[in-house]
């Protein structure tokens, strides 16, 4: 029996030409599927960014986490292009922010010209507080019975003109003390003279740090006081400068009016 007849067709019943598309079909383009599966060039995400909130401010940085990352890709916070878009490794890269107004943000990941990823609202910029108002509880440093005499709650440094400090609360008067920071560690030297414990209202202004924090400052004899626990702040009385150094930073009381 002839193997091909006389129209091309195995054993009589399939054509060789048949035989040949039904064999790519069935064998080689599943092959070659699995063959692009394999080696293409996996599509990248954004799982989070940090920090996820930052205040208004210029020179900032941002880290960008997520898979499959690689370099020359960019970001956009809504339609604004980041600076700069540094690989850290196909998990993580840093953008250098754009100045952003105050507002929440998509971020949006681009591959050359072409949207690969998109994490809504997921980046907020907060704007900075102006005036704040803070309550310190610490005490009055070296204080002589004449100030402990004089002082009442209700004075306020400068007694005339932007007062930046308001005295709401007077103890009595311990035995003194000097609290110092070295490095990590806040160290407590005796002193021969008594504080008089206090809690001040005081009037500062939002500053951004360099890791997008915020901190209150007041003004202080050579430059700015930041209001922070073991902060000493100078204050201007009728008796003359004032040492006030501050143990705690708290938010006012709901009940505490802003002006007297």
């Amino acid at each position: 029996m002839k193997v091909l007849d006389d129209r091309g067709r195995l054993a009589g019943r399939f054509n060789v030409v048949d035989g040949v598309v039904a064999v790519v079909l069935l064998v080689l383009i599943p092959l070659a599927y699995g063959a692009f599966l394999l080696f293409r060039t996996p599509m990248p995400t954004i799982v989070s960014v940090a920090p996820a909130t930052l205040l208004e401010g210029s020179r900032q940085r941002l880290e960008i986490d997520g898979t499959n990352l690689r370099p020359f890709m960019r970001v956009s916070f809504n339609t604004t292009p980041a600076k700069t878009f540094l690989i850290g490794s196909t998990k993580y890269a840093l953008v250098d922010l754009p100045d952003l107004k105050p507002d929440t943000y998509d971020v949006v990941l681009y591959d050359y010209q072409r949207e690969v990823a998109r994490l809504p609202k997921a980046f907020t910029v907060a704007p900075l507080a102006a005036n704040v108002q803070l309550e310190v509880v610490g005490a009055f440093k070296s204080a002589s019975d004449a100030l402990a005499a004089t002082l009442k709650v209700g004075d306020k440094f400068p007694a005339t003109g932007n007062a930046i400090a308001e005295v709401v609360a007077l103890g009595a008067p311990i035995p003194g003390e000097l609290r110092l920071r070295v490095g990590d560690e806040t160290v407590r030297v005796a002193s021969p003279d008594r504080d008089l414990p206090a809690t001040l209202r005081v009037k500062c202004h939002s500053v951004r740090g360099p890791d997008g924090t915020a901190r209150c400052m007041v003004s202080g004899v050579d430059e700015p006081v930041a209001v922070a626990p073991d902060a000493l702040l100078t204050l201007s009385a009728p008796q003359g400068p004032l040492l006030f150094q501050i143990a705690t930073a708290r938010a006012p009381k709901a009940n505490a009016s802003d002006d007297r």
